[in-house]
């Protein structure tokens, strides 16, 4: 009799293995310009499951560990970096931050190679009929110079639990194991401008239209990091066909911008517009370009009435 006693103690008390589930998910940073990316942290969420055959929804010492084992492409640092997936050969990156609270509060960030474990009440109020939802707040790191285009990563996690699944006072038997809960993320971004630089054109005064002189400025625009696009200058208010003219009164003094050879016409128009690969210099950081231009008084015009003759033109940025 105390042998069998001590033989079914034994048989209650062993683990049962296997008897969860775990399963990853996907999350999304959705669409954000590069300027959004460069200046603003951006925040999502995901939630990693956990299914079991037997929950004792008790307060018991349950457990979940998550594990950070790294991210795919390969880490180096302490956090999953979010790349380029439709040319591998540009290195732009994004950090992501790991956190099991909402916003990161606490100083909750998990980081490569650390863990966290959920246990107590903390773990009870995760569980809905046998599913164990854990959260998982990501976010990025400002402050990055990235490139337009279609960025991922994926966050490999290891779930190590212990959950009881028999016994009314104390547990009896628990149901324990591991498995990986990958996440995959992802963040689209998309090209855009911050500035454009255009200071005003001054042609000064002169009797004659003949002895106006040509004025050499730049305009300067601030876009995404190797971003293509083209500048357009428009005709202006007071154009007659594709002549630019300012205006005094019912008086017009016509005028011309050109690209800086001083000969091609500056438009609004196919040709006539500027591409970003052709401008007259561009930063370090790949952002900034400078396009140099000449405006001129035309000299085949008869000098019209004394008077300060102006224009507004527009500068447009096409994708």
């Amino acid at each position: 009799m105390k042998g069998l006693l001590a033989l079914l103690l034994l048989m209650v008390g062993a683990p049962a293995w296997s008897a969860c589930t775990q399963g990853g998910q996907t999350a999304s940073f959705g669409s954000q310009s590069s300027f959004v990316v460069n200046s603003t942290v951006q925040n999502t969420s995901t939630t990693l499951t956990l299914d079991c055959d037997t929950v004792l929804n008790l307060l018991t010492s349950d457990s979940i560990k998550l594990i950070y084992l790294g991210a795919t492409p390969v880490v180096t640092g302490i956090r999953g970096l979010l790349k380029r997936t439709d040319n591998t050969t540009i290195t732009d990156n994004v950090p992501v931050v790991v956190c099991v609270q909402s916003g990161c509060a606490g100083s909750s960030e998990v980081q490569v190679g650390g863990t966290y474990t959920w246990s107590g009440s903390t773990l009870l109020n995760l569980l809905a009929s046998k599913r164990y939802a854990l959260p998982i707040y990501l976010r990025t790191v400002a402050g990055q110079n990235v490139s337009a285009g279609p960025y991922r990563v994926v966050l490999n996690f290891r779930l190590d639990w212990n959950i009881c699944s028999l016994g009314v006072a104390a547990c009896l038997a628990y149901q324990s194991g591991n498995g990986s809960a990958d996440v995959a993320v992802t963040l689209t971004v998309t090209n855009d401008c911050s500035t454009i630089s255009a200071p005003a054109v001054n042609f000064d005064s002169a009797p004659l239209v003949q002895n106006f002189k040509s004025v050499s400025q730049s305009i300067a625009i601030t876009c995404t990091k190797g971003s293509t696009y083209t500048v357009g200058v428009s005709d202006g208010s007071n154009a007659s066909g594709n002549v630019r003219r300012m205006k005094s009164g019912n008086n017009y003094m016509n005028y011309e911008i050109y690209k800086s050879n001083g000969t091609d016409r500056w438009g609004s128009l196919g040709t006539e517009r500027w591409a970003s690969a052709a401008s007259s210099g561009l930063s370090s950081d790949g952002l900034l370009r400078n396009f140099n231009y000449v405006a001129k008084v035309l000299t085949s015009q008869t000098t019209p009435p004394a008077g300060a003759y102006t224009d507004t033109l527009v500068v447009d940025v096409a994708f």
